[in-house]
């Protein structure tokens, strides 16, 4: 960007002197052809050639001629992205230069989300169609390229991204069911951010402007640097800057926003693909961990409302089987948005943050400002490892201990204020460690709001009567104690709870391993 910014900066001043290309060629030993590459930024800067073109453009003074030359040894200097030459092809790699400085990117796309939007999976899927050859180094080397460049959003100087997704790249099932689900949850979180705008262009509406396919284009903060749209085929690109040409795109772009889906009913169009294509289904999903395997299975309670603001997620990570289970509380109609954005900001860093506290102080600065008023979002967030929970309750109800036939209340585990009400400054919460034995099993649940009342009148907490039920046998299966339930539940219903069962078994080691299997068995009942 650099090299765009200073050969700008070296046209005006030879035109400023009245010479030609050619003539300021021969002053540098070189061609007319060169001085225009050297001015549209296409090429490196050497610091004997501008000190010439200076002399020869009547720059005299020290201060100014010091600043320009500083600004040709940066502009030679490689930017991070060079460490993937092996994975970023020239063409491309001029891209990510620009991205870098840019104060506006507006795109649209119509085969894929857009790259900066992309979760880790789905890139993973991208990727792996558009390079069916590639070893799996390879690909990862790629995605790990996607993710940096992502990084330039959340960044001091963050530009603003303004995306048109066709409809089509979101009803294309890349990667899978699980995959979309977590992307378009990723897209609802994005929604949420201030410099983030997303609109969707629907099917309905038939036929529009961008006939010519997808495009970026990119704004920059010096004013001398002209708009840059970005054209992508199967083995290259075209850049335009000329003002005749990037304006028609422009005029495209501009035509697409208004006739596409306005911004606030992005989060709603999403959650309607998720209801529709990628519901959660009700078979066993089953993942590798910890030489046995993590299993859930979800059913709906018939009495769950509309504006339901219930959530929860497994998922392992390398640091464990993670687990988030919560509640979006209030009176507003944008519970089941803010739940959507729990789960995308859950998925995207589960696997990335180290520690709880950490994973709740990230989830809490995206979830905040996109709460009204009158509203808060409470979770528990656990770690389970071999033989240990790690938990922190976020102004969620604490998790039950079911052992040897009893209910333990973990009432050693501190209750912290609400996830997206944390005060950084004087309180922060910390990780509780929690040991587990072999059939233990831990219910946790959101808040309870259905009374239960038994055969004598008396009304328990939900949670207890369910964690009751399945002590008392422990083959109980959660759609058995959701009837159980249900049979009890009063008339006048708020918002029903969520209930997630975790199950311990250690197994005996096997021969030639080196340590037992260990099996935990999720069954959320949502």
């Amino acid at each position: 960007m650099l090299r765009i910014i200073l050969g700008a900066q070296l046209r005006r001043l030879r035109e400023a002197s009245g010479l030609s290309r050619h003539e300021a060629g021969d002053r540098i030993r070189s061609s007319e052809s060169k001085i225009s590459r050297l001015e549209l930024g296409r090429v490196s800067f050497k610091e004997r050639d501008v000190a010439d073109l200076l002399t020869l453009y009547g720059v005299a003074d020290e201060v100014e001629r010091d600043t320009i030359l500083e600004k040709a040894r940066e502009a030679n200097t490689p930017g991070w992205w060079h460490r993937y030459h092996d994975v970023l092809p020239n063409w491309f790699q001029t891209y990510v230069g620009l991205e870098e400085s840019t104060s506006l990117i507006r795109t649209y796309e119509i085969q894929f989300v857009p790259g900066l939007l992309q979760t880790p999976d789905y890139a993973r899927a991208v990727i792996r169609l558009g390079n069916p050859n590639a070893s799996q180094t390879e690909i990862e080397h790629r995605v790990e390229l996607r993710l940096r460049r992502q990084k330039r959003l959340s960044g001091p100087d963050a530009p603003r991204l303004w995306a048109v997704i066709d409809e089509t790249a979101l009803r294309r099932p890349l990667g899978g069911p699980e995959t979309m689900r977590g992307q378009l949850e990723h897209l609802i979180a994005m929604c949420a951010r201030p410099n983030t705008t997303i609109q969707i262009m629907p099917f309905r509406f038939g036929g529009h402007v961008a006939e010519g396919g997808a495009f970026t284009l990119l704004r920059f903060p010096e004013p001398e640097v002209p708009d840059v749209v970005y054209l992508e085929n199967l083995t290259g690109a075209l850049y335009l800057d000329k003002p005749e040409e990037t304006e028609s795109y422009l005029s495209t772009i501009e035509r697409l926003c208004v006739d596409s889906a306005t911004p606030e009913f992005t989060p709603e169009i999403l959650l309607d693909f998720l209801r529709k294509y990628y519901r959660t289904p009700t078979a066993t999903m089953t993942f590798a961990q910890h030489g046995g395997t993590v299993r859930t299975q979800s059913c709906r309670l018939p009495a769950a409302p509309q504006t339901k603001g219930d959530f929860h997620a497994i998922l392992p990570t390398p640091f464990g089987t993670r687990i988030l289970i919560g509640n979006v509380l209030g009176t507003g109609e944008s519970a089941q948005e803010a739940a959507a954005a729990a789960l995308g900001n859950f998925r995207q860093l589960a696997s990335n943050e180290s520690t709880l506290p950490g994973l709740a102080e990230r989830m809490h600065s995206v979830l905040a400002p996109m709460l009204q008023d009158d509203e808060f979002v409470t979770a528990v967030l656990l770690t389970l490892r071999e033989d240990t929970a790690e938990i922190v309750c976020c102004g969620n109800p604490r998790p039950l201990l079911i052992r040897e036939g009893g209910v333990l209340s973990l009432e050693a585990l501190p209750c912290y204020p609400p996830l997206t009400l944390l005060d950084f400054g004087d309180q922060w919460c910390e990780t509780t460690t929690v040991p587990l034995r072999h059939n233990d099993r831990l219910l946790l649940h959101t808040h309870d709001l259905m009374p239960a009342r038994d055969e004598r009148g008396h009304a328990p907490p939900h949670a207890e009567r369910a964690a009751a039920l399945c002590a008392d046998d422990p083959a109980l299966t959660l759609e058995s104690i959701q009837a159980a339930l249900l049979d009890h539940v009063a008339s006048g219903l708020g918002l029903p709870m969520t209930l997630l069962l975790t199950h311990l078994e250690r197994h005996t080691r096997q021969p030639g391993t080196d340590q037992a299997a260990v099996q935990w068995t999720m069954q959320p009942n949502d």
